[in-house]
């Protein structure tokens, strides 16, 4: 007896490691294809779309793979340089998106350069690629490429480039500049990291596919956060198999920006990247950084909910990083400064305006997350 319990106990921990290598294995198999589904759900919304403008260079570019892609260069108004700055457009959208938000930079002395992301506006298509609202080694390619090309021109500027980002594309702008020595600066808006919101979903659904109540209480309760992270990874890699590209890690990146400057932006009401997973991400980075919450906006929507202030912070954060001084406002009798944003006319939507383009312009970022959907795995994780 005493020796069939010491056999017992010396197989214990083999019998138990065979149990978690069983149940871990039963977890992959059954859940990592509903992750990645999750993963590859593509939100329904309506991305911010502007007329393009009939001023600037047009330009074509080749990336490191051989795809070709639009862009503008458009000149600083008036008098020197201040500096280059490169629009990366959010999700959906297109190069001439960029008005609302940069157009009136140009009146403070920078150059803009902005472009379509691969299969998007017009940009060439990869075949072999379908974009999703992450971040990829396909758009980290493209602004690569960008750089290579600014640096390139005749007017090139020695001081480098500031990036300037929005959602997929602050994104983007963070995992360039943290390994490209001649960005100066980095501005982004709605950025959000690919692991951290895929892990959040994933927690905050999980019930939903796990339909036993007994192995959803023991996953709750002793899984560690380890194997969530594991099970993000590896659908992570199943979808980049089958799309032809990786998801790079932009906490990762975002550890690595200092001692580039960077302002973040972030809505205060932003129901698909909750600003508490905008602060973990910021966190990350090291110094100088600033973060803004706009109260009350939306994803994508601070600059349409707090456009005064929105323009105060961009100029301060550019009159303290820029490698040159500002170019000062011009004074006009009885009018004061000119406002950071364009004053010549411009056309937003379907409406003609004069004046600064600070006026909401028509969009919905409404990402479909309906109980029905849920069930299917549609988590809505989030716009681009």
């Amino acid at each position: 007896m005493l020796i069939a319990t010491l056999s017992l106990l010396l197989y214990l921990p083999l019998l138990v490691l065979a149990a978690m290598a069983v149940f871990l294995t039963y977890l992959i198999v059954r859940y990592t294809p509903i992750i990645g589904r999750v993963f590859e759900e593509k939100p329904m919304f309506l991305p911010l779309r502007v007329p393009p403008q009939a001023e600037g260079e047009e330009v074509c570019l080749t990336t490191s793979d051989g795809l070709e892609l639009a862009g503008t260069y458009l000149k600083a108004r008036r008098g020197r340089r201040s500096g280059v700055l490169v629009f990366c457009h959010e999700f959906l959208s297109d190069r001439w998106s960029f008005h609302p938000y940069a157009d009136g930079l140009r009146d403070l002395g920078f150059d803009l350069f902005t472009f379509d992301f691969r299969n998007h506006g017009g940009s060439a298509s990869a075949a072999v690629y379908q974009p999703l609202q992450w971040v990829s080694d396909h758009e980290v390619r493209d602004l690569e490429a960008v750089l290579d090309y600014l640096r390139s021109r005749p007017d090139r500027d020695p001081t480098g480039f500031g990036l300037y980002g929005i959602s997929k594309g602050g994104g983007t702008a963070l995992v360039v500049a943290a390994k490209a020595p001649h960005v100066w600066g980095v501005i982004t808006d709605g950025t959000f990291p690919t692991h951290g919101m895929m892990l959040n979903y994933i927690l905050r659904w999980s019930q939903i596919f796990v339909r036993s109540a007994l192995l959803y209480a023991l996953i709750r309760d002793y899984a560690p956060m380890r194997l969530f992270a594991f099970l993000c990874w590896l659908a992570r890699q199943r979808t980049g198999r089958r799309m032809s590209c990786r998801f790079p890690n932009i906490e990762r990146a975002a550890a690595r920006l200092a001692p580039r400057p960077w302002l973040m932006i972030h809505g205060g009401k932003d129901a698909y990247i909750g600003p508490e997973i905008a602060e973990r991400l910021f966190a990350e980075a090291g110094n100088p950084k600033e973060f803004w919450i706009v109260p009350g906006a939306k994803h994508n929507r601070c600059r349409e909910v707090d456009s005064a202030t929105y323009e105060r912070r961009i100029k301060g954060f550019l009159d303290r990083h820029a490698p040159r001084p500002l170019i000062a406002p011009v004074e006009r009798a009885g009018a004061g400064a000119v406002p950071l944003v364009s004053e010549s006319p411009a056309t937003v939507g379907t409406s003609q305006t004069s004046g600064p383009v600070v006026a909401p312009i028509e969009r919905a970022t409404k990402l479909v997350a309906t109980a029905p959907a849920l069930t299917k795995g549609l988590a809505a994780p989030v716009a681009g």
